[in-house]
């Protein structure tokens, strides 16, 4: 009796570990013919959910750019040999052979799934199916084992802004081109008894989350980071029947908020392929409750990081201003890079009688490497009143320099200059003149310098494609690490390259140029004055959170609200802080505080509770004790304007009194 317990339990242990062998390694081989769509869904992160899940996948993807199924069908019936075959092999070496036929790559492998696709701006237009599909269905499935099982990978819609004409078959509207794919691939997978890989409604679902419109890079293709990542999941789901929830591997730069979204999204998607899910990951109310602000100790400015108070300005300048400068770099804002070796300017237009005689209009080209495919178009404005270099306010706007004037003179870009970056919202010349008080400014003897954000870095999470971050990898990487510059960082670098220039112009006095910015321009505003010392003045309006308000007060917007809006603009370091604030090394009084001794203006409005006033006035608060233990009373001028967040001819009168106080010239007449 004893020896058959022994056996059985022999027996049963032999089974259990066959069992999970088996399962450990269980193969799963899957060919996709697509386009870029399956390029973002199966050659990055499908094969590392497997192996992290005791699945090995080998992933083949017959890739054509924008390749649609007539393209498909007709190169099966010609065994045309254009496509590009990424081959994953199990163990996870990706090679790429060129000129590949679909008849080589259907039989490479005995395929467990195969995968169609439409061409994605044809995705939700059934006429542009047949009989290409029904075509290339009879093609593939006489070249596949019998027990192949077929999937229909659902394309996503583009994102509102994006640059492809394709977006006009669904009326420039993202809801439209949901809805038009949702009902055709449901039609097409009840017709072919296709399973779905869902990754449409996904991809819509978490643009539903926090995660908003932070998928893809361009508009239409998806993010190296957490667009790619929910593709991939959606995939994984579908293809193996087993949840992707819980999945321990996550692509890189992905933060736990963007993971669990992600995968949440996709695992919502394959229980309702067809529709989306609201799966309540919205932005948390704001709190706006003073009496439900969290208890906190503000870190003292003067306090080095051994504990060490600061007893006197040298030790300031030599210790503690570098070591918080370093901490706010490493921690926030990231490790920009210096200036280019190739950065060269050119004067690309000149018009010495704008605005009625009063002003002289340049427009310069800073190029950042030879094949000037980098650049920013900077708009130089001085007053023609005045003899000599001008003290000159400089800052990035929000819709183009034919934003900033209604003077016809300023040029209007052509779709191509602003296309190259995938997504832009067309300007309107003189949408945002009422910021920028052109006759004020010159009529008090400065300058403005302007460019628009998008010339360094497009303002979404694009994986740092399309900015000026590509310039400066090195050693294969594609993505900043996670104490390198985030958008923000590139914006004030951006500044500084602008000053460069501005230190070549006769006209502008270099050593009295005025950093300034609004909302997320004036977080930009203040880093670029702490980094770049060469800035004489620093202005902040309305920066909120990142910017003048105090982090640790979470009002309004918060850390963990503006990460997951805008998750490109800091560096990846700071998602250690979401709901965290208590273990900031910092606070952003202490960001103020590296201005010193420089004057410095904090602007805030009523209204804007959203930036919480309250907190911006704390930390100007905070940072003028600095500048008193310094020796500068006085440089720090706060002020509250009436009114919603924006930065008016008021703001600006405050901001011009400042610099009339301490970097006026008298050469106005």
């Amino acid at each position: 009796m004893k020896t058959l317990r022994t056996l059985c339990l022999a027996v049963l242990l032999f089974l259990g570990l066959a069992l999970t062998v088996s399962a450990q390694e269980k193969t799963i081989k899957v060919l996709a013919i697509g386009n870029s769509f399956s390029m973002d869904a199966v050659e990055q992160n499908l094969h590392e959910l497997g192996e992290a899940d005791g699945v090995n996948i080998i992933i083949g993807d017959m890739y054509i750019g924008g390749c649609s199924l007539e393209r498909h069908f007709n190169n099966s019936v010609n065994n045309t040999a254009d496509y590009q075959y990424c081959k994953i092999s199990a163990d996870g070496k990706k090679t790429y052979t060129q000129n590949v036929t679909l008849e080589t790559a259907l039989a490479d492998e005995q395929w467990d799934i195969v995968t169609f696709q439409q061409a994605s701006h044809y995705s939700g237009q059934i006429e542009t199916y047949e009989p290409y599909l029904k075509g290339l269905l009879k093609y593939v499935k006489a070249r596949v084992p019998a027990g192949t099982k077929f999937f229909w990978h659902q394309t996503w819609a583009y994102a509102p802004n994006v640059v492809h004409d394709g977006f006009a078959n669904y009326g420039c509207s993202q809801k439209t081109m949901y809805d038009a794919i949702m009902k055709v691939s449901k039609k097409i997978c009840a017709k072919y008894k296709f399973s779905v890989i869902p990754v449409g409604t996904a991809v819509q679902n978490l643009r539903g989350s926090y995660v908003e419109e932070n998928v893809t890079r361009d508009g239409f293709h998806l993010n190296h980071t957490v667009g790619r990542y929910i593709a991939a999941c959606t995939w994984y789901e579908a293809i193996t029947g087993r949840t992707v929830i819980g999945n321990s591997y996550v692509t890189p730069f992905v933060f736990h908020d963007q993971e669990v979204a992600a995968q949440a999204c996709a695992h919502a998607a394959i229980q309702n392929p067809f529709s989306t899910s609201d799966l309540g990951l919205t932005r948390p109310a704001p709190n706006y409750d003073e009496a439900m602000v969290p208890e906190f100790t503000l870190p003292d400015a003067l306090t080095m990081q051994n504990g060490e108070k600061v007893t006197s300005p040298e030790q300031w300048f030599n210790q503690r201003r570098p070591e918080l400068y370093a901490l706010f770099e490493k921690e926030m804002f990231g490790r920009a890079p210096g200036k280019p070796s190739e950065m060269h300017f050119k004067l690309l237009k000149q018009t010495p009688d704008a605005l009625g005689g009063k002003a002289t209009f340049k427009e310069v080209g800073i190029y950042f490497n030879k094949e000037e495919s980098q650049y920013i178009r900077l708009l130089v404005i001085v007053p023609n009143n005045v003899q000599g270099p001008v003290p000159t306010f400089l800052g990035i706007n929000f819709a183009g320099n034919m934003g900033v004037t209604l003077e016809e003179c300023v040029t209007e870009p052509e779709r191509a200059e602003y296309s190259r970056f995938g997504r832009y919202t067309p300007y309107v010349r003189g949408t945002n003149e009422r910021r920028w008080p052109l006759e004020d400014i010159l009529s008090r003897g400065y300058g403005l310098a302007t460019f628009s954000r998008d010339d360094v870095d497009p303002d979404w999470d694009d994986s740092f494609t399309n900015g000026v971050h590509k310039l400066f990898y090195k050693d294969g990487k594609s993505h900043p690490e996670a104490d390198e510059w985030g958008t923000i960082a590139a914006w004030a670098w951006g500044m500084s390259r602008a000053l460069d220039y501005l230190q070549t112009d006769p006209d502008i006095d270099a050593t009295k140029v005025i950093s300034i910015g609004h909302s997320r321009l004036g977080k930009t505003a203040l880093w670029a004055g702490a980094s770049d010392q060469r800035f004489a003045m620093v202005v902040s309006n309305d920066s909120g959170c990142g910017g003048t308000a105090i982090s640790r007060r979470a009002v309004g917007e918060t850390l963990e609200v503006i990460n997951n809006a805008f998750p490109h603009w800091f560096c990846g370091n700071f998602k250690k802080y979401i709901r965290n604030e208590n273990a900031l090394p910092f606070d952003q009084h202490e960001l103020l505080a590296l201005i010193a001794p420089r004057p410095l203006c904090v602007a805030s409005a009523t209204e804007d509770l959203w930036a919480d006033p309250t907190g911006e006035k704390m930390a100007s608060d905070e940072a003028e004790k600095v500048y008193e233990f310094l020796g500068y009373k006085d440089r720090v001028d706060y002020h509250v304007r009436e009114g919603g967040h924006d930065i008016v001819a008021f703001d600006w009168k405050f901001y011009m009194d400042m610099a009339d106080k301490y970097l006026k010239s008298d050469q106005a007449k």
